[in-house]
């Protein structure tokens, strides 16, 4: 429609359908209560043919403060309103499934809004699915520190390529951070258009906290340790053994056990790869350090 058209009529020419008595009254009240508000709606065009709008409504007031006026902008939302609704049936088909599921199930549209989680992250992080649906999920869950590295991730996911074994953190409502071990796929509508990411969480925070208290234990243990496998290369080693051969541990790491052990993969004599042993002491060897000084160990 041209402005000529339309200057002067009631803002109800745009509604698809001719609005009831209540209606009306409740539109203008809105109107009039001289706050700004949002509505969405189906609207028609000149031609008669229907598009899903967003109309955003601000009130415009005179120097003494009465509204002499409204100021309206009306956003085309259709694409977007299809997309969610191909995401509903999306999760309608997930929900009977995922209901109880005791990991983390959340569905995120291509703008990484939360469109649906399920009762599980509702009960880890605080929050109701209808206190935060529609809201940015970076926003709301991702501590700061992780955000731009996390919709990084995000952008690629939602671009078709899947991840997993992505760790980040998530903040809960009463502040805490759950530690979330994730994977995720995207989702697509009929005609193979992505509509939205659907990530599957795991809560691993008590497993990394018991890790990490394992790991504190393991480098301040007084004597070195070496951890070796099968097939001879050096996997891990602790401070101790850091301090003891003069080796930093990056130099150690992925190196074969004989830059320290004599009796390693090229004697292939080692007690207990070839021989069975849960383990040994007092064999005839020591320690290589780096300076060439061998150490009984």
């Amino acid at each position: 429609m041209t402005l000529p058209e339309i200057k002067g009529k009631s803002i109800t020419i745009f509604h698809e359908q001719e609005l009831t008595s209540e209606q009306k009254k409740e539109m203008f009240s809105n109107l009039y209560s001289g706050k700004p508000h949002d509505i969405e709606d189906a609207s028609k065009r000149k031609d008669g043919s229907t598009f899903c709008c967003q109309i955003k409504i601000s009130p415009l007031f005179t120097e003494k403060s009465r509204i002499y006026g409204h100021l309206g902008i009306i956003r085309d939302i259709t694409e977007e309103k299809q997309n969610e609704d191909s995401l509903v049936k999306e999760i309608d088909l997930l929900t009977g499934l995922i209901g109880t599921a005791r990991v983390i199930v959340a569905v995120l549209d291509r703008q990484g809004k939360i469109v649906y989680y399920n009762p599980h992250m509702e009960k880890l992080s605080g929050y109701k699915l209808k206190e935060v649906k529609g809201e940015d999920w970076f926003s709301r869950f991702i501590p700061d520190r992780e955000r731009g590295n996390i919709k990084s991730v995000f952008k690629k996911a939602i671009c078709s390529h899947s991840t997993e074994g992505n760790i980040n953190p998530i903040v809960t409502k009463e502040g805490n951070e759950i530690i979330v071990d994730w994977y995720d796929t995207t989702l697509k509508d009929d005609e193979g258009e992505v509509t939205g990411l659907l990530a599957i969480g795991n809560d691993i925070t008590q497993r990394v906290e018991v890790e990490e208290k394992l790991k504190t234990i393991y480098e301040n243990m007084p004597g070195g340790i070496l951890m070796i496998g099968q097939d001879y290369i050096i996997k891990d080693v602790n401070y101790r053994t850091c301090e003891i051969t003069g080796y930093k541990k990056e130099e150690l790491v992925g190196q074969l056990c004989d830059i320290v052990c004599p009796k390693g993969s090229a004697s292939k004599k080692c007690p207990i790869w070839e021989e069975g042993e849960e383990g040994f002491r007092g064999m005839d060897t020591a320690i290589k350090c780096k300076n060439g000084i061998k150490n009984p160990y």
